[in-house]
């Protein structure tokens, strides 16, 4: 019998009263901004316009009343993450890690004998 390799995608975001505020772009965004510790050179390294990062970031902080970067007094010293967009990257990490688990957990109990299906995570 033949064995058809499949790979299972799922998709996790954070919506804000019915606005998308953070999936994947966003976290890989923040990330990038973390540990570099600037805007412009965590956009450059993603390939996305500066101006787009910056109104992304605008757009979810206005759905949430919430602030994600903190500029440095001393402008030579770039941006840091809020502590609430701390919190957020470590609960969307521990979700989408939880989603993936369950995912492959749920695909070995179905034991199916003509597809390998794996999680892409």
């Amino acid at each position: 019998m033949v064995n058809i390799p499949l790979k299972l995608h799922y998709r996790l975001w954070f919506e804000c009263e019915g606005e998308h505020v953070m999936g994947g772009g966003m976290i890989r965004l923040l990330r990038k901004v973390r540990a570099l510790g600037s805007l412009k050179k965590a956009a450059e390294h993603l390939n996305m316009p500066y101006r787009g990062a910056w109104g992304r970031i605008r757009k979810a902080e206005e759905a949430m009343g919430i602030s994600l970067l903190e500029s440095s007094r001393q402008r030579q010293k770039g941006v840091t993450l809020t502590p609430q967009a701390l919190t957020l990257l470590d609960i969307f990490a521990r979700l989408d890690n939880r989603c993936g688990d369950f995912l492959e957990k749920s695909l070995s109990d179905l034991n199916t004998d003509i597809f390998v299906i794996s999680v892409e995570k």
